[in-house]
């Protein structure tokens, strides 16, 4: 699942979404919705990341707690 459609589903805010997957700021994963040459795609891990959690919240509620 892409970063960004997992934070319209699960109403995130930027940081609340750099907190789950770990980041220190939310710059990233602002990065990862723009366009343009400020732009970032995520790795891969990230997906996986937001794909597990998304079942995990799915079955157990959503929790704000860091994934790593």
């Amino acid at each position: 699942m892409h970063p960004i459609e997992f934070k319209k589903k699960w109403k995130l805010t930027y940081q609340e979404m750099a907190f789950v997957l770990g980041y220190e700021s939310d710059y990233t994963v602002r990065c990862w919705g723009m366009k343009g040459r400020f732009k970032r795609n995520p790795q891969n891990v990230v997906h996986v990341a937001c794909s597990l959690l998304d079942e995990k919240w799915a079955s157990q509620g959503k929790k704000l707690n860091s994934c790593l």
